[in-house]
């Protein structure tokens, strides 16, 4: 017998309440604790790896250069290798498509490269004068635009290629001469030109063997479930590596073929610009189109700009749309954010070769941690 007003039970409290106070830590078993502090251990133990891991590889940088170098032109060639060695030697498959990669430098050599510089060369001549011209139109009373815009925004653009010059002086020029000394150096030549095609060569000659040792390793029992892992990352890499590519060179064309018909000085140079930062998500379309747009306003006026703007965000809605979802495809499965967030922690650990490797490791970790997880999924921790 009880009294609901007054809450009295026959044993002084509900059951349930006897029994919750008498244990309230039931649940925290020793299998419970075992299993986390295994976790903790694991984690610990897996950050100061990553950390000597780091170390090590600060040491060699420049071999780990080479290998991932190695590693991209492999993705990259590897379609045509497969497709050649179905009809003849795997020697020759490779041979051939080098012949063909040599060929296509010639080419660019010849037709594109000249353009490139005669553009370069026709932008530093100029450059004083597109300095001038700036100035006139940005403190131009009757200009249409500028003469609406505050004092201190006009005085922010007008100091805008000074600005740039000095950097260009600090930074650029260091990091250019940086450069031009190690590409000065034998070593730094036959790594770019014999090394890293040598080690993609014999990368290709010995997957068959890379893949039995592999399976000398692994437990008979493990080997499906880890073919199925290294199949899924290669689809990732692979499909980032070849897809950006080709998404970077029809992206450049499309740049130069539009700043050609509207008649924008320097289109060879901004196309290249687009193209090469393209290779890097998201940073093709800032990286040319500023200066496109500058250039062309410089030249034509306004209508030039606007032009040029609406050329630009034609070609990379169509990129985002169109090219890139149906030529890279959704094998790295990461969004927007994330992507984002990936190329500013490569930028900040080791700058532009960072942001080159960044979405590719991005998505190797998300295959991953889906894996971890869908594991710990279907085998729960002991109770």
């Amino acid at each position: 017998m009880h009294v609901v007003t007054g809450l009295a039970w026959p044993h002084g409290e509900p059951p349930r309440m006897r029994g919750t106070r008498r244990n309230p830590w039931r649940w925290l078993t020793d299998q419970r604790v075992t299993y986390a502090l295994k976790i903790l251990m694991v984690l610990v133990l897996a950050f100061y790896v990553g950390q000597f891991v780091l170390e090590v590889l600060a040491r060699i940088a420049n071999v780990v250069y080479i290998l991932v170098a190695a590693i991209f032109l492999a993705y990259i060639i590897y379609p045509a290798v497969h497709w050649l060695h179905r009809r003849m030697p795997l020697v020759v498959a490779i041979a051939l498509v080098y012949v063909a990669i040599i060929a296509a430098f010639v080419l660019l050599a010849v037709f594109i490269v000249p353009h490139v510089m005669d553009d370069v060369q026709l932008l530093v001549q100029r450059y004083p004068d597109l300095v001038s011209r700036l100035h006139s139109i940005i403190y131009n009373p009757h200009d249409p635009v500028t003469s609406r815009l505050p004092s201190w925004i006009r005085d922010q653009i007008a100091s805008a290629p000074t600005t740039f010059a000095t950097w260009l002086k600090v930074r650029g020029l260091q990091a250019f001469g940086q450069f031009a000394t190690l590409l000065a150096g034998t070593i730094a030549i036959v790594a770019i030109f014999v090394v890293v095609p040598v080690v993609t060569a014999y990368l290709l000659l010995d997957l068959r063997h890379l893949k039995q040792a592999l399976a000398a390793v692994i437990p008979e029992q493990r080997w499906r479930d880890t073919m199925e892992l290294l199949s899924e990352i290669d689809q990732v890499i692979g499909g980032f590596i070849r897809g950006q590519t080709l998404v970077a060179t029809m992206i450049a064309i499309l740049v130069t073929v539009a700043l050609i018909l509207i008649r924008v000085p320097y289109p060879y140079l901004f196309g290249l610009l687009a193209g090469l930062g393209d290779l890097v998500p998201y940073v093709g379309a800032v990286a040319a189109f500023f200066p496109a747009f500058i250039a062309a306003v410089l030249s034509g006026g306004w209508v030039s700009g606007v032009l040029v703007a609406v050329a630009f965000v034609v070609i990379f809605e169509a990129e985002g749309h169109f090219i890139a979802p149906n030529v890279v495809g959704k094998q790295v499965k990461l969004s927007a954010f994330v992507v984002l967030v990936a190329l500013l922690i490569g930028a900040e650990l080791a700058g532009l070769f960072g942001m080159l490797v960044a979405v590719p490791v991005a998505g190797v970790i998300r295959v991953i941690a889906t894996r971890v997880v869908e594991a710990a999924k279907s085998k729960p921790p002991p109770s």
